[in-house]
């Protein structure tokens, strides 16, 4: 069995348009057992080709977003981090927030933080090209929907109603159903009773 230059793997991995691996996906994209591309990955991390972002996982770039939706799958970025990324803001979050069907979990050390959804309204997101891969994104229209819904009452950041497409807005709320509807409702009344 051939052995790989660290190289060599390093520029198959970002050839194949994912940046964040697990030793398994190390596997299969070099067609080794995992047990050999478990001591790739350990020594492509000693060369400083690669960073160990949890233990089993790493990553072939350090761009916040990218690492945030390749890491827990589904999930996309969301609430004030993608309206940051849409210009719509000019906050800066204390962390990547994600929006994922996956429990709720903080990752301190990497700033990356996952709210838990309904697979329901796993929706209104798109794969955007950054760092030679690519980061799932909100729209601003579902970033505000995912903060209505997770946080109905916090106060929705001012004059942002005014930024966004309406009609895709009045098309994504119609998806959600029940509670949902209603907390969202409550949430955007409240917003254009002060916004107007």
């Amino acid at each position: 069995m051939k052995e790989l230059n660290l190289y060599q793997i390093r520029d198959m991995a970002m050839g194949s348009g994912r940046a964040v691996f697990s030793i398994q996906q190390l596997a299969n994209l070099t067609g080794k057992p995992k047990a050999v591309a478990r001591v790739y990955a350990s020594r492509l991390v000693k060369r400083g080709l690669a960073t160990r972002v949890l233990r089993g996982r790493l990553s072939f770039t350090d761009d916040d977003f990218v690492v945030a939706t390749q890491l827990v799958e589904p999930s996309y970025v969301s609430l004030q981090s993608a309206l940051l990324f849409h210009g719509l803001t000019t906050q800066v979050p204390a962390c990547v927030e994600c929006i994922s069907p996956k429990n709720s979990r903080r990752y301190l050390a990497l700033g990356i933080a996952y709210h838990k959804i309904p697979p329901s309204l796993m929706f209104g997101y798109e794969a955007h090209a950054r760092s030679g891969s690519y980061a799932f994104v909100a729209d601003p229209e579902k970033a505000l929907l995912d903060m209505a819904y997770l946080f109905p009452r916090a106060p929705l950041p001012a004059d942002l109603l005014g930024k966004v497409d309406r009609a895709r807005l009045d098309c994504y709320q119609k998806r959600f159903q029940g509670r949902m509807t209603r907390r969202v409702d409550e949430s955007l009344q409240r917003k254009d009773s002060t916004h107007g």
